[in-house]
């Protein structure tokens, strides 16, 4: 994009960001708690001992499940065998475990080929003394991804496995896969009644129920309602005939447990039974009913709602539905609407202060960015109580906050609750508090520190990462403690903020170079000493987010401006003729990156309108061409954003930052962030 302002930039990639993720919805799906399901590792178990007792020795069992993918691509996949497994791919063989994997059930991670569409994983596991099945699933604890049962199940999460087999089939076509018994056995559901019982098994005489069906009526007609429950239709109470207007309607029964409940709505001019099918599952779905108890007493107004935990006699609970520990769960399947991470942090931070560009010039678009910040953040915290009872209730993996459920690190939280509060200032957010505590608690009493207080990595799901110090947290904590400062009226969590940036710079800070390393690594007591682009940005970035904010008669307010000089001087001699800075900054033949460019560009912008700089001429020079250069490179007409690096793991080798973490399109690691970039370069015109 060349020979724009920033302002119109910065609205191409609004534009276009916001018609692909403007709106957004949960998916819902059957779940059952038994068989193959993942349990809080992210990974599903599948101890075919344990499911299949009576298995003889010899005899093999196949698991099964689906995968969708959105193209072709790889699947990184971890497998845990207890004894022999090979895993086929839409019936090819693309790896299998090996007698040191079985013998110390270990990981090997596998590479799945996945084509467009529904991919089926079938694995093939034999009975030996050693053991027989494996648990499978994600590389790493907390990625979200998750299989389906085959179709004969509805879309239910999961895995099912075969009864015990002598021998082999000949091929896994679908035809000789559906040949075979599989477990969990499938619902055995009666039209038109419900064994309220088995549901809730364990229950006091007198205690009720609610149960919620639909139907759909294609034109007006008369409608004949029998059942031994009491019926409600929008609110109002059913008894005998009524007449309907064309559309879906939405029944509540009220009913005792200990009875069978019955249900029955006829046409009642050709006395044909109009079929109920479940409120928010398939039509297809065998499940036709939400139940919700139990509770002591029949509820006065129960209202219809499918994102919440609600309160019951036994406490917090969700939808059940028919059989034994069957549930309706909720699931994120929005690419970025409604998502709490720290990309989606940043990404949201740049939108906000693009709002506040616009406001003026363009208040129409300044409107919608508005509209769909609130309507994101307010997904995110609406959905958190949800996340919770999720994780307590059904195996403690979650399709929602996956990230929040499994607080282990800085990661997790601090990026996007800093823009919560920040997005809180000039925004109508409801009941944010709960979880800004969380990750106040998380952050100050609980995130691992070093003795002086420093912030480091250590047990985490994420293996890897223990015992390192990461640049990147700088920005994973400071922004979020500067906030809740402000938002608590306490200094102390300023701070902290401030003394992170020395501890930090005590194991990461390459003076020789005036730049930051991007990783410290404990368990060999050396630093990675790779000045990785978008590391360097973030602390520079995070060291700007301070200052801003740090009183003038601070007494360490000198020594940080000072460490803001120096990064920002080693960062400036790295900038290319084009204005861009590269994914290594000092490796010119690593490709330009885009969100470290950003990151420079606003903090020289801030250093120079704020008089941090004793010249700021270089830097008045350096953010302008940082943003033409991104101009030219990073954006092109029609909004997209390219050459941001991907979220990274780290080495010791340059060739990794230069040849393996890649560019990708539109990442939500960079969009943000050259937003915020773009606004600056505005603010220093």
């Amino acid at each position: 994009m060349k020979h724009v302002s920033s302002t119109d930039a910065a609205k191409k990639i609004v534009e276009r960001y916001l018609a692909s993720h403007e709106r957004g919805q949960y998916t819902w799906r059957p779940f059952v708690k038994r068989g193959i399901y993942r349990r809080e590792d992210y990974r599903y178990h599948a101890d075919l001992q344990d499911l299949l007792p009576s298995a003889p020795l010899g005899s093999y069992s196949y698991i099964w499940g689906v995968y969708p993918s959105t193209g072709e691509s790889t699947l990184r996949f971890a497998l845990i065998p207890y004894g022999p497994v090979k895993v086929y791919v839409n019936g090819v063989l693309v790896g299998e475990s090996d007698i040191f994997s079985e013998r110390y059930r270990s990981k090997q991670i596998l590479e799945l080929p996945m084509r467009k569409g529904l991919n089926d994983l079938v694995l093939l596991c034999e009975n030996t003394s050693g053991g027989f099945g494996c648990e499978f699933g994600t590389w790493v604890g907390k990625l979200d991804y998750y299989f389906l049962m085959p179709a004969l199940y509805s879309e239910m999460e999961g895995l099912c496995y075969s009864a015990p087999q002598e021998h082999l089939l000949e091929s896994l076509s679908l035809d000789s896969l559906y040949s075979l018994s599989w477990f969990p056995e499938r619902p055995d559901l009666h039209e038109g009644e419900v064994k309220l019982s088995s549901v809730f098994p364990d229950t006091k005489e007198g205690q009720c129920a609610v149960l919620a069906t639909s139907f759909t009526l294609k034109e007006n007609r008369w409608c004949t309602f029998q059942s031994n429950a009491r019926l409600f239709l929008d609110d109002l109470p059913v008894e005998g005939s009524l007449e309907l207007q064309s559309g879906r309607h939405t029944l509540l029964l009220h009913a005792r447990i200990e009875e069978m409940v019955s249900l029955v709505v006829r046409d009642a001019k050709t006395n044909d039974t109009i079929a109920v099918s479940n409120p928010v599952l398939p039509e297809s779905c065998p499940y036709r009913f939400l139940i919700a108890g139990p509770f002591d007493s029949r509820p006065d107004a129960f209202t219809l709602q499918y994102t919440k935990p609600f309160p019951t006699a036994d406490g917090e609970d969700f939808w059940h539905l028919e059989g034994e520990n069957a549930y309706l769960r909720m699931y994120n399947d929005n690419p970025l609407f409604g998502h709490w991470n720290y990309p989606l942090g940043v990404t949201l931070y740049g939108l906000a202060e693009t709002e506040r560009m616009l406001s003026s010039s363009d208040p129409s678009l300044a409107y919608r960015i508005a509209e769909y910040l609130e309507n994101h953040i307010q997904a995110s915290l609406d959905s958190y109580p949800y996340a919770m009872w999720d994780k307590e209730h059904l195996g403690g993996s979650t399709a929602v906050h996956h990230l929040m459920t499994s607080l282990d690190s800085l990661d997790d939280c601090g990026s996007f609750a800093s823009t919560v509060l920040e997005v809180g200032k000039d925004h109508e957010l409801h009941g944010f508090e709960e979880i800004i505590e969380v990750v106040h608690t998380y952050i100050s009493k609980i995130q691992p520190r070093l003795s002086d207080g420093t912030f480091f990595r250590t047990g985490l799901m994420h293996e890897f990462h223990e015992n390192t110090m990461w640049v990147d947290d700088l920005y994973m904590s400071v922004p979020f403690l500067i906030r809740y400062s402000i938002y608590a009226n306490d200094n102390s969590y300023l701070e902290d903020a401030i003394n992170q940036f020395f501890g930090f710079a005590k194991y990461l800070y390459m003076e020789d170079q005036q730049l930051m390393s991007h990783v410290y690594d404990f368990e060999r007591n050396i630093a990675t000493g790779i000045p990785w682009g978008r590391g360097n940005g973030w602390a520079l970035f995070s060291l700007s987010e301070l200052l801003m904010v740090l009183p003038e008669n601070h007494p360490k307010r000198k020594k940080l401006i000072t460490f803001f000089r120096s990064l920002s001087e080693g960062f400036l001699r790295h900038q290319d003729e084009e204005g861009m800075f590269h994914q290594v900054l000092d490796m010119h033949s690593s490709y330009q990156e885009s969100s470290c460019t950003a990151m420079a560009a606003c903090a020289f912008s801030r250093g120079v309108r704020h008089q941090w700089y004793e010249n700021p001429e270089p830097y008045r020079e350096g953010c302008v061409k940082a943003c033409d250069g991104l101009k030219k490179k990073a954006i092109d007409g029609d909004g997209h954003v390219h050459g941001v690096c991907r979220g990274s793991e780290f080495s010791c080798s340059r060739r990794y930052y230069a040849e393996q973490l890649l560019p990708r399109l539109d990442d939500t690691h960079g969009i943000g962030i050259i937003l915020l970039a773009l606004c600056e370069g505005e603010k220093l015109d």
